[in-house]
């Protein structure tokens, strides 16, 4: 979700840094005094300590958090932070919601560290300096009758806290277990909401591959079928933001279906599968530009491979893009694989296994998968009887939703289906008036 974003075309400033000088002394032919020995003085280390007012803001906001004060604590958010959300009306309802029986018994806050920059989880064009960010531990009164399996373990989201440079007062930026992009946790009993918020759903973004890439005519159609030209996706990102349309992670979009978040105006979200090395060099940069976030779906088994003609992501990049305003969720080992009838021992080594990779790579929950191979029925409402024993085996392993390829794209997300949730397919075919079309409203 874009802050403070202009239309594409805005200018960026960019400062330079400073070139440091190299002084090289003459020489004499006079005799040189003898260099003075060596002592064993070491030069005082300078310790960079937070401020007591920093200190003391992060453990006042947790404290506020264990004791359910959510309303004391927007006061204390930055405007940054404040920006992500609807209203502080619109953040207590949600977090009251939120964790209703997931007592908080205590919060640990551990000791900060000045870190470089903080980019907020929904907005990769900003990059706030000098952060101060403090490691938080939440501990449930019941962690084991939460749900998704094992949710509690993840509340360990870091807390950041900035200084005015003037006056020095110390405000939120980062909410760390309050944040809007924090681990879900589901409710009791899930109230039937539906939303209509695309999913887009990206693989290559690049030029038409090559008819010699591919060793048979289906290989080189279903690369072909995967890819959208740079052209087109910067089309379409600039029709999206001449709307003032954002982007929201797949956890604002449950905080929504779940909690009843409001949602900005014309929210969608941006997926990429597999984790190709195009959306990175020639989408990345128009999202950041846009301020739009995206969710990608790496395969574990293709990190930083290069697979035929596909160059896929390495482990960095994807690093990088969980650290700057981007979501990495689960697309299994490598794609190739359809388990909608699989069994549980299959499940785990192409599910459970990866997600773990993911999470130790990125340090973020992984609670999202993106199905291999088409759904295997025409509309995304179709097949739950017959697949309720794989979404079970899924809760089980923590993850909360799947996300389909379908035969007739939809947008139609219902809380009560997270399991389900469609997609709209992109690829060289999709023309901007089909793309518009699902930010339109229809007529009646």
């Amino acid at each position: 979700m874009a802050l403070n974003r202009d239309v594409r075309g805005r200018a960026f400033a960019c400062a330079l840094g400073c070139l440091a000088m190299l002084a090289v002394s003459g020489c004499s032919s006079a005799p040189k005094s003898p260099s003075p020995r060596p002592t064993n003085r070491i030069a005082p280390v300078r310790l960079i300590v937070a401020p007591p007012q920093v200190i003391a803001l992060a453990n006042t906001f947790e404290d506020q958090f264990a004791a359910r004060d959510y309303a004391l604590q927007w006061g204390e958010l930055a405007p940054e932070d404040q920006g992500l959300w609807p209203s502080a009306a619109a953040r207590t309802a949600m977090l009251t919601r939120k964790f209703a029986h997931a007592s908080v018994e205590r919060v640990s806050v551990g000791d900060p560290i000045l870190a470089s920059t903080w980019t907020p989880p929904e907005d990769p064009s900003i990059h706030v300096r000098d952060v101060w960010v403090f490691p938080v531990q939440v501990s449930f009164a019941d962690p084991g009758a939460l749900r998704p399996a094992g949710v509690a373990a993840l509340f360990m989201a870091p807390l950041q806290v900035i200084t005015d440079p003037g006056s020095g007062l110390a405000k939120l930026l980062g909410e760390g277990p309050e944040s809007i992009d924090a681990p879900i946790i589901l409710p009791l009993s899930i109230p039937p909401v539906k939303l209509d918020v695309p999913i887009l759903m990206y693989h290559l973004v690049d030029q038409i591959p090559p008819r010699s890439i591919e060793p048979s005519t289906y290989g080189w159609k279903l690369e072909v079928g995967l890819t959208t030209l740079p052209s087109q996706f910067d089309a379409q990102m600039a029709y999206l933001a001449g709307i003032h349309a954002n982007a929201i992670s797949l956890q604002h979009l449950a905080d929504a279906l779940l909690y009843g978040l409001p949602l900005p105006p014309h929210p969608f979200v941006i997926t990429f599968d597999d984790g190709r090395l195009s959306p990175w060099t020639n989408a990345v940069p128009l999202l950041r530009e846009d301020g739009f976030t995206a969710v990608f779906f790496p395969c574990t088994g293709l990190i930083g491979r290069k697979v035929g003609p596909q160059t896929y992501m390495t482990a960095a990049e994807i690093q990088d893009l969980a650290a700057t305003g981007f979501s990495i969720e689960d697309h299994t080992i490598n794609d190739d694989t359809d388990f909608f009838s699989a069994g549980q021992g299959t499940l785990n080594r192409l599910t459970n296994r990866t997600k773990t990779v993911l999470e130790n790579l990125t340090g973020d929950p992984v609670q999202f998968l993106a199905y291999t191979g088409l759904w295997p029925w025409p509309l995304s409402t179709q097949g739950a009887t017959q697949e309720a024993s794989m979404f079970a085996t899924l809760a089980s392993y923590g993850y909360v939703g799947g996300l389909q390829d379908l035969r007739v794209d939809s947008d139609s997300d219902v809380s009560t289906a997270l399991w389900q949730l469609p997609r709209v397919r992109s690829g060289l075919g999709t023309t901007l008036s089909f793309f518009e079309h699902w930010f339109t409203p229809q007529p009646a």
